[in-house]
């Protein structure tokens, strides 16, 4: 279900901002969180649980979390990277804010960041609820083209990452 309304998001996004050819085809790689985030620093350690479904701040403060997207930007077909896509969950009893920071380039280079936060309500069932996610379109000098892009997000307590996702558009 995640899946499929992702993917009907990212059609509908994508179309709106580009006129991609009808034929268009987008490949996404996707992953549980414990495979691309981590505590950013080791004091938030203390805080932040990796499990199997998400990594989740079981603390009482805010920390933050890295995440990096994998993705290989050299596979015949592939171009740079379109969306990356987040999803996070609140386990606790009421609306909380997570804030976010979009990073691209490397260190050293021209990086973009992008900024966006998102009300994630109380134990919803609803994906869609906690999705947080960001187009090559929101950074101004283009972003996402070296396909190197990572996230760092403050987590409040109680929430979680739950499935991180690259999308990039496959060349004709």
């Amino acid at each position: 279900m995640k899946l499929a309304s992702t993917i009907a998001g990212l059609t509908l996004a994508v179309a709106a901002v580009y006129s991609a050819p009808a034929d268009a085809q987008y490949h996404a790689i996707a992953s549980q969180p414990a495979a691309r985030c981590q505590s950013a620093l080791p004091v938030f350690d203390t805080n932040i649980r990796k499990r199997p479904l998400s990594v989740q701040n079981e603390g009482s403060a805010s920390s933050f979390v890295t995440c990096g997207f994998e993705f290989d930007a050299f596979t015949a077909g592939n171009n740079s990277a379109v969306l990356v896509d987040t999803y996070f969950y609140n386990n606790t009893d009421d609306t909380v804010t997570v804030t976010c920071s979009g990073v691209t380039g490397w260190n050293g280079g021209d990086n973009e960041y992008v900024a966006f936060s998102i009300d994630v309500p109380s134990r919803s069932t609803d994906p869609e609820d906690g999705n947080l996610y960001w187009l090559d379109t929101d950074f101004e000098g283009g972003g996402m083209e070296t396909s190197l892009v990572a996230i760092s997000c403050l987590l409040p307590p109680g929430v979680g990452i739950n499935d991180t996702y690259i999308w990039s558009e496959a060349a004709e």
